[in-house]
């Protein structure tokens, strides 16, 4: 029973680590549980034709016994007292006519004309002291006399014994002693001449009334019968198995037609579909109101919503991209008042440098510095102009290995005049040592543009602002923080929602930290705030370049 449980969980690890189709577990599966099955009705069979072919043999032992000891009885209570009575009249005491009166001797005359016929049984009456030396019991009859005479109670005993490696079932019974038996196995001067004389010192006497003198046994061997026990055990086994084969193939055959054939189109589509092979608007209707149709109108269903959140997903992309590049057009009209003036003072120079060069008589040396100042400006007026066009541009998100501190301090260009027509200090704290981080430079520009913005209109008045970026366990982080008021506790879980403002009309747009931390979250990162009354301090998180 144990090797059957073995052989199931054994199955079923083979099963958790079978790495292939559904079809080939099946088999694998149903193909053990016949050979498993087939194993146990064998086993089955053998253990149920060796206990038979026991009790047929036991049955057959009995039989031969009883007529044994009914031949004995008979010897015993009428043929000896009859030929005794014969004997004294003739008298004739000292003779003693074995082969009518030796209850032992009759009994091996019989069994040896009945092996003749069947030569498997054997029948052996013994004693330790016996009047003929050929009956002196064996090491196992003599054990057998030893536990009968222990267990007074037992009649017989039955069980299986091995003799020169083959099992034998062997029947046995005490040979309990009675007052004729003591005629020829008593004391050695009442027994009669003749026995004396016919066996000689060899003989053997001094049985004791009542006492368990020896012990009589049927035997028969049990090697052929459970050798065709075996043997038919074995053919029901090969059979069962080429009948149970049939079926499995069957079976296989039906399974693969009926379940797996049906999965692999279903797998297919599901392969061709994430590859792009296949859209997902090819749905096909089921052909079958099974569970694999069933699931084949799941899978249809399923496609349709996919198709449907693919779309949805799409427009809110489409609605995403607007909303960012209209927050990043609101940033622009908020430095407006700056670039006008940055783009100003070098006009103002350039316009004087043409005046003095169409109106006033130059040295040559003069002149080239005019020039040079021209030159200056425009340069001046052309990087301006870039940096706007860069930042206002709509370009799909583009990673690049970049460095925090340059758009840090390209970002704190734009925003100069702004702080400085407020009258806010800045102080900046740079990690020269930053690693480069991949990112989308312009995206970035736009998120860090927003909070330095939000951060001068949360001043009142004149204050300061700390920009400063450092290392943080493999992560670069960019921290701008304010001296303003500080965000009510109230609200500072809602700033990051959707039209979320506490600005006056036409200040904001209410999108500004929803898309900023929208755009830090497809890099990777996190934007974080930490607030007080003495201020505000809101974190870009952005992971180092591997």
């Amino acid at each position: 029973m144990a090797v059957f449980v073995v052989l199931i969980m054994l199955d079923y690890f083979m099963l958790q680590r079978v790495q292939s189709s559904l079809g080939l577990k099946f088999g694998l599966a149903v193909g053990l549980y016949l050979l498993l099955f087939s194993a146990i009705v064998s086993m089955a069979l053998f253990y149920y034709l060796r206990s038979q072919a026991i009790r047929d043999a036991a049955d057959k032992t009995e039989i031969i016994m009883t007529q044994t000891h009914s031949l004995g009885d008979y010897v015993r209570d009428t043929l000896r007292p009859t030929m005794a009575d014969i004997l004294r009249r003739n008298k004739s005491q000292e003779d003693f006519i074995i082969e009518a009166m030796s209850t032992t001797h009759i009994s091996h005359e019989v069994m040896r004309r009945f092996n003749a016929e069947l030569p498997d049984y054997s029948f052996k009456r013994s004693s330790p002291v016996p009047l003929n030396p050929r009956n002196r019991s064996d090491a196992f009859h003599e054990r057998m006399r030893l536990f009968f005479e222990e267990h007074r109670e037992m009649s017989s005993w039955r069980g299986i014994e091995s003799v020169g490696g083959k099992e034998i079932l062997v029947f046995a019974r005490p040979v309990v002693s009675d007052q004729s038996c003591l005629w020829c196995h008593g004391s050695e001067k009442n027994v009669p001449k003749s026995l004396r004389e016919r066996f000689g010192a060899e003989a053997r006497y001094g049985w004791l009334p009542n006492a368990v003198v020896g012990v009589e046994s049927v035997s028969i061997p049990l090697d052929v019968a459970f050798a065709k026990a075996q043997r038919i055990a074995t053919d029901t086994f090969l059979f069962g198995f080429f009948v149970l084969f049939i079926l499995f193939l069957g079976l296989s055959l039906t399974f693969r037609h009926l379940v797996a054939k049906p999965l692999d189109t279903l797998s297919a589509r599901f392969r061709n579909i994430a590859s792009g092979a296949e859209p997902l608007t090819g749905s096909s209707e089921a052909e079958r109101s099974d569970e694999i149709g069933e699931l084949n109108n799941s899978f249809n269903l399923l496609a349709r919503h996919l198709l449907e959140a693919e779309e949805k997903l799409r427009k809110t992309a489409e609605l995403e991209k607007q909303l960012m590049h209209t927050e990043k057009l609101a940033a622009l009209g908020q430095l407006s008042a700056g670039v006008a003036h940055e783009i100003n003072n070098p006009l103002g120079g350039i316009k004087l440098c043409f005046n003095n060069l169409q109106s006033t008589q130059m040295d040559p040396k003069t002149r080239e510095e005019h020039i040079m100042v021209v030159n200056d400006g425009l340069d001046r007026i052309q990087t301006i102009v870039r940096q706007l066009l860069d930042y206002a541009k709509n370009a799909p998100l583009s990673i690049q290995p970049v460095s925090l501190n340059e758009i840090v301090e390209k970002v704190l260009q734009l925003a100069d005049y702004t702080l400085e027509n407020r009258g806010i200090v800045l102080r900046t704290d740079l990690d020269a040592g930053l690693p480069p981080v991949a990112i989308d430079a312009n995206k970035m520009e736009q998120v860090l543009l927003n909070l330095i913005i939000n951060a001068v209109q949360a001043i009142e008045g004149t204050g300061t602002i700390h920009v400063r970026t450092y290392r943080d366990d493999h992560v670069c982080v960019v921290a701008i923080s304010d001296s303003g008021p500080g965000i009510p506790h109230e609200i500072v879980d809602r700033i990051f929602d959707p039209f979320f403002t506490t600005k006056e009309v036409g200040e904001g747009t209410g999108l500004g930290l929803t898309v900023s931390k929208a755009i830090v979250e497809q890099h990777g990162g996190t934007l974080s705030v930490d607030t007080a009354p003495g201020g505000t301090t809101f974190s870009v998180r952005i992971p180092e370049v591997s």
